[in-house]
């Protein structure tokens, strides 16, 4: 309410107002609440449908975020799941996506990160994750998120050696949804200063 009050007497008063993104620093974006990813906890090789809905609630997009359970959008998804897999399933429920697969795959994941999207990536030895970030510059720039029971908390951050060993053993795969990210939280900019 009190936004709305300010907003009303800024266009009253005929004083543009500026907004900007909150912050640009990568740890500050990117974040689900820690609850919410606990309805996506692997107990069952699922990790790929783990990953994809986390990437689904974060875009706002319902035929994704409920791949683990039964819905107006289809069938829950359970289990292991290969490109091809993803791909069937994705059509099945009108999922958009890049399904990406081979070297390609960094280029992808960073273009997802700068374009405020998560992505659902191999990493480790047979198994999928979510990359929330990827800030260049920083000493470990690569920010993931892990399904694993227990682990929804966890998040990994890592240097671009110790990402690349972890992406590579899984294989070079990786899922973004087409979908807009989320806007920006604005910031409210003091412009007559």
């Amino acid at each position: 309410m009190r936004t709305l009050l300010c907003l009303a007497l800024f266009a009253l008063l005929g004083c543009p107002l500026v907004v900007s993104p909150a912050s640009t620093a990568a740890q500050d974006q990117l974040q689900l609440p820690g609850e919410v990813s606990k309805w996506f906890v692997n107990q069952d090789g699922s990790c790929v449908q783990c990953s994809i809905s986390n990437c689904g609630v974060w875009q706002n997009l319902p035929q994704a975020s409920t791949l683990l359970f039964d819905t107006e959008y289809g069938a829950r998804v359970r289990g292991g799941s290969g490109p091809g897999r993803v791909e069937a399933y994705a059509d099945r429920r009108g999922i958009p996506c890049y399904n990406v697969t081979g070297s390609n795959t960094w280029d992808w994941m960073q273009w997802a990160a700068k374009t405020g999207r998560m992505s659902a990536i191999g990493c480790f030895g047979s198994h999928f994750q979510t990359c929330l970030y990827y800030a260049p510059g920083e000493a470990k720039p690569w920010k993931v998120r892990n399904n694993w029971h227990g682990l929804t908390d966890t998040y990994y951050e890592w240097t671009e050696a110790e990402f690349k060993r972890h992406h590579l053993a899984s294989g070079q795969w990786i899922v973004i949804l087409k979908t807009p990210s989320p806007a920006p939280l604005p910031a409210y900019v003091e412009w007559w200063k």
